[in-house]
């Protein structure tokens, strides 16, 4: 009442903070009422301000799946954030691994302090309150209808002004909990008979036509954790929406609660899925050869579908048993082919093994066969659901711009994107397909797309239990590197790598440490480049044709920075000519373009022929430079260096400008060469990169660097001669030295030239 009542005669100016405006005694809620203090809610911490806050407050960098781990956790709560971090670091959850904070697969989620922190807050709670802490924290997301059917709206409302809980826009509308981490409090202290009790109050007040089916997994969970009956059918649909989210441990959790499950082929299915998903190769070929090898079933198709799908996935992992698993998915689809009709069951069989044999033709690059299959399933586009028409969607676009069509695929990637963002699409299908798509973009030379696409699920609270370190940064990063922007790529690989390093359940740790040595080797670290790329040359796994394309592409170009550029163009030449004979010209024109770009100017003409029976602004970019380089017409490359410059496509560009400066000059009009100076500096300070190598030759001495910068000041040569004391004819004979290394004809382009000498000296 003291305090309120001097803010109000103006004797003092108050600033308060609280974490629960609701219970703010009566005097300081009317001094907000009557205007005396202005009230500002705070949002909970987005994804990039948690990142932040992370870093900040660990000093040192954090990887982006354990940020949003933690993000997720607390619910951007900084406080919660703040203790999360601690405790994890204190347990060894958070470990600083090469410099970087990763998080481990340890299964520890908080200690003490939090849940007496939050067991603290909750004892403040009336019964109600509690009741709907209890049922929101056991069922992870509830209808808002069945909600108010079972607690007082006024205490529904109340959680949610204090954004304890809150109700998400979809329909329909479900309400969950802000922080994880309350829910995980609330579910250790709700005794299984109280659980059971409240599940069987939630499932009777249900309307099936208003989510429950996509409850089905969480309930699943709480049958398990709380002890209720849970039918064979329900458990293996679970299992199955698990591996879809990717939550292997527990579509294992669900497979295994199944009594006689180890004769089960939908189960065991479910089983080799989730071993799959953990990267367990090995332990699921154990388990399908202990049952392909035992007694014959008498399963349904659909079993029998599933498990021959699992089979088929799990062969398609080691490269002696390619040509088995293409066997086995022809025996689908003829069993399938078999089936007069078109049931609903049938036709979502149908589409499990569109995308299985798009995921086998992706390994053996098969892309010409994988698109006409795809292109004919999807003629009938909108008679499927959403997640399927984004996934066959995604691998049509792959296919397409690796076979000459990148604009289709460009504009069909285009119109996926949103669905990338659909609520009916699970975050890890999603994160699938944008990866495909953003290959597309790449390949067609639409790198704005690409570098404006925005990561499905970074902002979502809710996401899988197995994080991916590679669907957040890695594709990202490895744009950056083939924008040839070494320093930018290199600082989202490192995180990446440290957490890889941890746990690499997809097999992508040997392509980001390729792309860190190319990135390495762009800065000029070239002992770090080679360490990168033997830690590269371990392979724990089958690669996908695309990934081993990558990594053989970045190699080459580390080695050519390392070892030369012989070597380099000549693993180019044989990548552009496996590429030609694998019908993906697509890729072939990059891998010729990088190849001429090097010095392989005889390349040229192939390169030409190779990108016009090409779509895209990529193709059109490789025409031109071929034309150019054959003509070797600086006016021509200086036309083809603005469109990759355009494209975004840095190094590009970089590297035909330094072309042009290397040309003989004697052939050059000023003007190509101001140009080409301009266009050169202007890259160079956006790839941050240290020095060209062309530039070695280029180096000025001490006495004419200092000359040169006096000149660049606009200083005459007498006053350069009057301040150094010494004659003018001695400056004009250094600048005509100056001139001639850098290639330069006017006193005005001096400045562009320094920066890019002095760039190169940094």
């Amino acid at each position: 009442m003291t305090v309120a009542q001097l803010a109000r005669n103006g004797t003092a100016q108050l600033v308060l903070t609280c974490t629960d405006p609701q219970r703010l005694c009566g005097e300081i809620t009317r001094l907000c009422g009557d205007g005396f203090l202005h009230r500002i809610d705070l949002k909970p911490l987005t994804f990039q301000e948690s990142h932040a806050w992370l870093e900040a407050g660990l000093g040192a960098q954090v990887s982006a799946s354990g940020a949003h781990a933690l993000w997720t956790a607390s619910g951007g709560n900084p406080h919660y954030l703040k203790m999360l971090a601690a405790e994890l670091a204190e347990s060894g959850s958070l470990l600083k691994s090469d410099g970087v904070w990763v998080l481990t697969s340890r299964s520890e989620q908080h200690g003490r302090a939090i849940t007496d922190l939050i067991t603290t807050r909750l004892g403040r709670m009336g019964d109600g309150e509690r009741k709907v802490l209890e049922i929101l924290s056991l069922a992870r997301a509830v209808p808002l209808e069945s909600l108010l059917s079972l607690a007082p709206a006024d205490d529904v409302d109340s959680l949610e002004k204090r954004s304890v809980l809150v109700v998400d826009d979809s329909l329909p509308r479900m309400a969950r909990l802000q922080s994880q981490l309350v829910g995980d409090v609330v579910r250790a202290n709700v005794p299984p008979g109280r659980s059971n009790e409240l599940r069987g109050l939630l499932l009777r007040s249900m309307n099936p036509d208003l989510g429950q089916r996509s409850m089905l997994l969480s309930m699943a969970a709480w049958a398990l954790d709380c002890g209720a009956k849970l039918g064979r059918e329900e458990a293996l649909e679970a299992a199955a929406i698990a591996n879809r989210q990717l939550d292997a441990r527990l579509a294992l959790r669900l497979v295994q609660s199944i009594p006689g499950h180890a004769t089960m082929p939908g189960a065991i299915a479910e089983e080799a899925r989730a071993m799959m998903t953990l990267g367990d190769v090995a332990g699921a070929r154990d388990l399908l050869s202990l049952h392909l090898d035992g007694p014959g079933d008498e399963s349904t198709l659909a079993e029998w579908v599933r498990l021959k799908l699992a089979e088929a996935a799990v062969l398609l992992a080691l490269p002696e048993t390619t040509a088995q698993a293409c066997e086995t998915l022809a025996h689908v689809r003829q069993r399938l082919e078999e089936k007069v009709g078109e049931g609903q069951d049938i036709a979502a069989l149908r589409e499990e093994l569109v995308l299985a044999e798009s995921q086998a033709a992706s390994y053996s690059g098969s892309y010409v066969e994988m698109a006409a299959r795809l292109e004919e399933f999807l003629q009938d586009f909108e008679s499927h659901g959403t997640e399927f028409r984004l996934l066959a969607g995604s691998w049509l676009c792959e296919a397409w711009a690796l076979t000459g069509r990148q604009s289709e695929a460009a504009d069909m990637a285009e119109q996926l994107m949103a669905d990338c963002h659909d609520p009916a699409v699970s975050v890890a299908a999603a994160r699938r397909a944008t990866s495909r798509l953003r290959f597309a973009f790449v390949l067609a030379g639409r790198w704005d797309k690409e570098a404006e696409m925005v990561q499905p699920g970074d902002d979502l609270l809710v996401s899988a239990a197995e994080a991916l370190p590679t669907a957040i940064d890695l594709p990202k990063a490895i744009f950056r590197c083939l924008q040839g922007r070494g320093q930018d790529g290199l600082d989202a690989l490192i995180p990446v790598i440290s957490q890889l390093r941890v746990q690499d359940n997809e097999g992508m740790l040997d392509v980001a440490c390729t792309a860190a040595a190319y990135a390495s080797a762009l800065q000029g670290e070239q002992e770090q480049a080679l360490r990168y790329l033997k830690e590269a040359s371990t392979q724990p796994r089958r690669p996908t044709w695309r990934k081993e394309r990558t990594k053989r592409y970045l190699a080459a170009l580390a080695r050519d920075r390392v070892d030369g550029p012989e070597d380099a163009v000549e693993e180019l030449l044989r990548l552009a000519d496996a590429d030609r004979d694998e019908g993906a010209p697509g890729h072939e024109i990059f891998c010729l373009s990088s190849a001429v770009r090097l010095g392989a100017v005889a390349a040229a003409p192939r390169l030409m022929d190779s990108a016009l029976r090409c779509q895209g602004r990529f193709a059109e970019l490789c025409v031109a430079y071929a034309r150019a380089t054959m003509s070797g017409s600086a006016e021509l490359l200086l036309e083809a260096a603005r469109l990759a410059e355009d494209m975004q496509n840095d190094r590009f560009a970089f590297d035909i400008a330094e072309t042009v400066l290397h040309l003989d000059q004697v052939q050059l009009d000023k003007t190509a060469l101001r140009k080409a100076r301009q266009l050169a500096e202007t890259c160079r300070q956006r790839l941050r990169t240290p020095q060209s190598g062309n530039q070695e030759g280029l180096k000025l001495t001490a006495r004419e660097m200092e000359i040169a910068k006096l000149a660049a000041n606009r200083e005459s040569n007498k006053g350069i001669a009057a301040k150094l004391h010494v004659s003018v004819r001695t400056v004009e004979g250094h600048l005509y030295q100056i001139f001639g290394k850098l290639k330069i004809v006017e006193r005005s382009e001096l400045s562009f030239a320094l920066g890019n000498v002095e760039g190169g000296a940094k």
